[in-house]
């Protein structure tokens, strides 16, 4: 999976985690459906991405539409405002767990990513001590793919630039260097 565009879409779905929030807060009685809805997209779009966390949003659905079947469980019968007051509790509680879900994946998504940032940075230093950069045409796509195409022809920079194509998609193996590249001609 494209590591910037899995950052991208998690960023996307914590993006909407304020608003439920602010839902719960105003004590909004769709709260609930929303974070369900919410859970599920989720899990979609993790299912998507291929990432195993995603498989926990079902869960914490079904938390969800469970509570109320609980509380009636009881010796006591729970009142309508004593279930609506549970299974915002427990909406809020998934809610929070997911956003704990995402952060994390998003974490190891951004960390993973500075790691190669990192050795690519270290490479352009080789790099650039025996070579420069080729010159900018005005298409900074075409200029970045001309820059890695000499990087990875070159003998000390060539185990490395393996490496990161084995180890990166491309568009993720263009970020980073475009971004250490700008760095470089700060």
């Amino acid at each position: 999976m494209i590591l910037c565009i899995q950052i991208k879409e998690l960023e996307e779905q914590l993006s909407q985690i304020s608003p439920l929030i602010d839902l719960y807060k105003k004590g909004d009685a769709t709260f609930p459906e929303k974070v369900i809805t919410w859970l599920e997209k989720t899990e979609k779009t993790m299912s998507q991405m291929h990432l195993p966390e995603g498989s926990e949003m079902s869960s914490l659905r079904s938390k969800i539409l469970k509570n109320n079947d609980i509380l009636r469980t009881g010796s006591d019968r729970p009142t309508r405002s004593e279930l609506r007051k549970a299974r915002n509790a427990e909406a809020a509680s998934s809610l929070e767990r997911g956003e704990e879900i995402l952060r994390v994946r998003t974490s190891l998504s951004e960390d993973r990513l500075f790691e190669f940032e990192n050795k690519l940075c270290e490479g352009i230093t080789a790099f650039l001590l025996e070579n420069t950069l080729p010159q900018n045409h005005g298409d900074h796509t075409q200029w970045i793919q001309h820059i890695w195409e000499v990087f990875s022809q070159q003998e000390p920079t060539k185990a490395l630039a393996i490496y990161l194509s084995a180890s990166l998609s491309s568009y993720d193996r263009s970020y980073i260097l475009s971004r250490v590249i700008t760095r470089v001609c700060e």
